[in-house]
């Protein structure tokens, strides 16, 4: 089994990610990476053994695979718990401003048995409560029981 280190925020088309545990802070160096290159690596978010825990609850839980991983991990209350974690919070706030929020999770169990090659690529596609009529949202579509529509070019700038 692969063991889950790296955490993944969107900044609409810049990824930040972090490895392992979080500083108390995102200082200067940080923001001026993220500006630069779309992402950082932040080391000492969570240490080992609370990552050690998580792999085991993983194992545990009833939780529903694909050869992939697991799509929409938000309705298992151990993948909440993560991403509710004020360490990640204080970090997603800190490196996309103002209140940020889990929306969406998806845990990708990659490993020497099970891997397979994506290029890079943003998603577009936002998964929504419900389908509104809303000027230059769309298509729309449904994947696993969840409604997804491409938000206007407003919404997510180049």
């Amino acid at each position: 089994m692969a063991m889950v280190k790296t955490f993944r925020l969107e900044n609409r088309n810049k990824r930040c990610s972090v490895e392992s545990k979080l500083h108390e802070a995102m200082n200067e160096q940080y923001s001026s990476f993220i500006a630069e290159h779309g992402y950082a690596i932040v080391p000492d978010v969570f240490r080992g053994e609370e990552m050690t825990s998580l792999v085991e609850q993983f194992c545990r839980a009833d939780i529903v695979r694909t050869r992939a991983g697991v799509r929409h991990a938000l309705k298992y209350p151990e993948v909440v718990r993560l991403a509710e974690d004020p360490r990640l919070a204080n970090l997603a706030s800190s490196t996309l401003g103002g209140s940020a929020f889990p929306y969406r999770a998806t845990l990708f169990d990659k490993s020497p048995a099970s891997n397979w090659l994506v290029v890079w690529h943003q998603d577009t596609m936002l998964p929504v409560r419900e389908k509104r009529d809303v000027p230059d949202w769309g298509p729309w579509s449904i994947k696993d029981g969840v409604i997804f529509a491409r938000a206007p070019p407003v919404c997510s700038p180049r």
